[in-house]
């Protein structure tokens, strides 16, 4: 338990695509032409590090699509050659992401950041949170916070979701002139909108198609403030008049979008856990550098999303649905043997099957040997922490189950000697050495079955089955070893002075209770 306090914590494991994807995204306001512009020369530049077979590029995306995206972003998928990993790749990705100024980046890779998104609305696996009613107060606090990301070891990809400023031409018309050319807001807001938007006017049937006739103007009466200034607008009685001579019009900085969440504005930050660290640990060195600065200094809410907080959600689930095993187990094991203390002998097991699945989580985990003299002081190597994801977390109460049953074989058989009179003594040595062979073939099974699984670590779909067969496999080797030894002593240690009440009660249960 001492070693495991020092492991890390992750949602899922890191999956093996073979594709990482990289977001590129240009200032707000951006034109289309521009930004492929920047994106072409990514791609250009991409296709050329090492390990990269091809990449695919998606710049913006439909104002009606799911996820609508602004011209401004860019996604590319970049997909790897056989016999290179994501961790061989990235460092070239990030070469030349670092040296494209002017455009904020992020990688991640398909299913990952879909997930991410999905939990926290951006595709990072951190999710910073931050609530308030003042649009630039949010703004300033988001960019300390930007800032102090930046400069925490672990961190990559940080990128400050903000409110950020856009130039909009507003249109505020005067009523008093309006009403001179009997025109209302709504209808010289229509007309205006018809004008360079588009007015639907008919429909045209070409077989089982149908397709829409749009009229607006032409794009040349429509590229500058100017010719927004001369649109003409038709009043009542069919007079002309032009639309500066009954609005203000010009150039105004306004924010892209205001981001609510419960009725409150918000700004996120996110980021990405960079190679060799954790998302636990970096979540706390986060929330212990960020707070002060959100709640203590500016007085806002602040919260974190993402992987983090559905890692959290999870481990509690599966924290509480262990402890219900457990208790579970218990309960069923006094029922067979009508002995507390045989109970809880058997579930001796489950703290020797621990031994082994955070033993094989160590050594299995990359840099395990510097890992071990960090530990000791003995290497120079820094101690880079073992990561306990959801599916480890599951692989132990998987184990716990397989676990308990070398018990129940020992504790069962001894009982059953005695009851054939032999003594304690004569009931452990030979109990023991009859049930020595059972106990093997069935955790061989279980480990012949599970080494496939364990071999496979990192390999494209073994993401979450390969860290489970990890915990238990080690867990089945070190509890089927010490079982072995830990439960004949203690069985003869408890029950030396007290055999034949114990074997009588079970004896009744087990032998004379009607079949379920």
């Amino acid at each position: 338990m001492l070693l495991a306090s020092t492991f890390g914590t992750s949602f899922l494991p890191t999956f093996n695509e073979g594709t990482i994807t990289v977001f590129l995204s240009a200032p707000p306001g951006t034109s289309l032409h521009e930004s492929d512009r920047l994106a072409r020369s990514v791609d250009q530049q991409l296709i050329q590090v090492e390990g990269v077979e091809h990449v695919v590029r998606r710049t913006g995306r439909a104002e009606r699509d799911t996820h609508a995206e602004p011209p401004s972003r860019s996604e590319i998928e970049v997909r790897l050659k056989d016999g290179f990993s994501r961790e061989d790749v990235l460092p070239g990705i990030d070469k030349v992401l670092r040296a494209i100024p002017g455009i904020q980046t992020e990688t991640g890779q398909p299913i990952e950041h879909r997930l991410s998104h999905i939990l926290s609305g951006t595709p990072a696996a951190i999710a910073i949170n931050v609530y308030g009613d003042d649009i630039e107060k949010l703004r300033l606090i988001a960019r300390e916070v930007e800032a102090e990301l930046n400069q925490i070891p672990g961190t990559r990809d940080v990128v400050g979701n903000r409110e950020a400023l856009i130039v909009s031409l507003p249109i505020r018309y005067r009523h008093d002139d309006l009403e001179q050319f009997g025109l209302t807001p709504a209808d010289a807001a229509e007309q205006v909108h018809h004008a360079f938007f588009g007015a639907h006017v008919a429909e045209v049937n070409e077989g089982v198609r149908r397709y829409d006739i749009v009229v607006r103007l032409d794009p040349r009466d429509r590229q500058s403030i100017q010719s927004v200034k001369d649109l003409l607008l038709r009043g009542q009685g069919g007079a002309l008049v032009r639309l500066e001579e009954i609005a203000d019009i010009g150039r105004e900085n306004t924010p892209m979008g205001i981001q609510r969440e419960n009725a409150r504005r918000k700004a996120v930050i996110s980021t990405n856990v960079a190679e060799g660290y954790n998302l636990g640990h970096l979540v706390e060195e986060v929330q212990r550098r960020i707070n002060p600065i959100v709640i203590d200094k500016h007085g806002y809410q602040v919260t974190y999303g993402g992987q983090f907080e559905a890692q959290q959600n999870a481990s509690q689930t599966i924290y509480v649905m262990g402890a219900g095993v457990c208790v579970v187990i218990l309960l069923l094991l006094y029922m067979a043997f009508r002995s507390m203390r045989a109970a809880a002998l058997v579930m001796v097991n489950l703290p020797l099957a621990l031994v082994g699945g955070i033993a094989a989580i160590f050594l299995t985990a990359p840099h395990a040997f510097a890992n071990a003299q960090a530990l000791l002081s003995l290497g120079s190597e820094p101690y880079r922490a073992p990561v306990i994801s959801i599916a480890s977390m599951v692989g132990f109460v998987t184990l716990f189950g397989i676990a308990v049953r070398n018990g129940i074989l020992l504790v069962d058989h001894y009982s059953q000697l005695q009851r054939e009179g032999h003594s304690v003594d004569e009931a452990v040595r030979r109990g023991s050495m009859e049930r020595l062979v059972p106990i093997l073939m069935t955790a061989l099974c279980a480990v012949l079955g599970l080494v496939p699984l364990a071999i496979a670590a990192g390999e494209p779909g073994s993401e979450l089955l390969a860290p489970l067969a990890i915990v238990v496999l080690g867990g089945l080797v070190t509890s089927t070893l010490l079982n072995l030894v830990v439960v004949p002593a203690g069985y003869y240690l408890i029950f030396k002075n007290r055999p034949m009440e114990f074997a009588a009660a079970a004896d009744d249960w087990l032998h004379d209770s009607p079949p379920s």
